[in-house]
């Protein structure tokens, strides 16, 4: 069925899942601070919205996908923000990467209102969320999960119900777990196999349908090989493992791997190299890349 979906985080993510959900059919409302960000939905046929408030007043279900969990409490308890304007028995559906206490501390704030919550983050990045074949991890009451899968269909080919508020950020945090681990491991044996006399590149392509193979292989070993990567002014997926982090020590969970990864990141930044996109990792290798090549005797 059709709905009117409200949509905040307009970024190279949340771009092409709104406009899967405009080509859908859906009537879509937005709202943002930067106007060039609005563009290209509202040309596609999204309505703008004055403030989340605004928004909210018109849907059904309002989506976030915004940077953080600071972010996420601004536009729906800050003024003006989707708490005050949301209609009772409307959905938020956050598809931002946040703590788990996070997403349940905001359905508890909502829940005498009558406002549904469920956390949507997602895997599969730009790419996935053009070619409507992102992972979407589900965290919320059934029914409430049940009216949202119909909605992310639009953007989303692996949608899994993982139990309860909060438990789709688990999931995500999971995931985000091996997924920087996988690049730091092969940070570690692209420079190795240099190092080694071997062809870094020509490994990446030996390396396809073998055990080793992964989306990270073909998303970014070749970057990784010569030295490109996003530069943005943060290093997201740091946030990201401080999440893990912090609920493994809640649970008393051990994680040696994932803590040496997160160190990793960590060293990434203070020993002031350039942050950006996963492959920025490759900076703690530069020095040994640089090195003349040797052949083991």
């Amino acid at each position: 069925m059709m709905a009117t979906l409200g949509w905040i985080g307009l970024g190279e993510i949340g771009t092409p899942m709104a406009l899967r959900l405009i080509g859908a059919g859906h009537r879509v409302v937005v709202w943002g601070r930067t106007a060039s960000r609005l563009r290209p939905v509202l040309d596609a046929g999204a309505a703008e919205a004055g403030s989340p408030a605004e928004l909210a007043a018109q849907c059904d279900a309002v989506m976030l996908c915004v940077t953080d969990g600071d972010a996420v409490e601004e536009v729906v308890f800050g003024p003006r923000g989707v708490a005050e304007g949301a209609r009772r028995g409307s959905l938020i559906v956050d598809h931002s990467t946040i703590h788990p206490e996070t997403a349940r501390l905001a359905s508890r704030r909502l829940r005498s209102a009558g406002v549904g919550w469920v956390d949507a983050p997602v895997s599969g990045g730009a790419a996935g969320a053009a070619a409507a074949t992102l992972a979407i991890f589900l965290g919320g009451e059934a029914g409430d999960v049940e009216r949202v899968r119909a909605w992310v269909a639009a953007y989303a080919s692996n949608v899994t119900h993982m139990g309860g508020v909060g438990s789709g950020q688990v999931a995500k945090s999971c995931n985000q777990a091996i997924v920087a681990s996988t690049v730091g491991i092969w940070a570690e044996v692209i420079a190795y196999a240099r190092r080694c006399g071997i062809d870094p590149d020509l490994l990446v392509n030996a390396l396809e349908g073998g055990w080793a193979d992964s989306a990270i292989r073909r998303a970014h070993a070749h970057d990784m090989v010569a030295g490109q990567f996003r530069r943005t002014p943060g290093l997201i997926i740091l946030k990201d493992l401080d999440i893990i982090g912090d609920m493994a020590r809640a649970t008393t969970s051990p994680m040696p791997v994932t803590s040496a990864v997160t160190t990793l990141y960590r060293l990434l930044l203070t020993q002031g190299h350039e942050t950006g996109g996963l492959g920025a990792l490759m900076q703690l290798y530069a020095a040994n890349a640089a090195e003349p090549e040797r052949t083991p005797q």
